[in-house]
């Protein structure tokens, strides 16, 4: 590959990757702020027909030696919506621990 070509696909790379974090940063906004109305479909997961919403899932695939990855928008129910991380409050301990691996280049 030439150069420039090298210059072209990270170019276009860097677009699309910030194409599709903009598309997924639409959405949880909608759902948010309530936009996003639950639908009557079966859920991904269970199989059941439920009121879901759209939540973005990454699944890889292989076929005859070839592995595909994708990014694709299935619907979830209550039940199997992907739980928000709490913040919880780290130890002393868990403190020191970061700190020290800080030190030693870790993180």
């Amino acid at each position: 590959m030439d150069m420039g070509e090298d210059r072209y696909l990270r170019k276009n790379q860097a677009l699309s990757k910030a194409w599709e974090m903009d598309r997924k940063d639409k959405y949880k906004d909608k759902v948010q702020r309530g936009e996003a109305k639950p639908t009557e479909v079966a859920c991904y997961k269970c199989k059941k027909v439920r009121p879901c919403l759209k939540f973005p899932i990454m699944e890889t695939g292989w076929h005859e030696g070839s592995v595909s990855i994708s990014n694709e928008f299935v619907p979830l129910c209550e039940e199997c919506q992907p739980k928000r991380k709490r913040d919880k409050d780290l130890s002393q301990k868990q403190i020191n621990s970061l700190l020290r691996g800080a030190r030693h280049g870790r993180i």
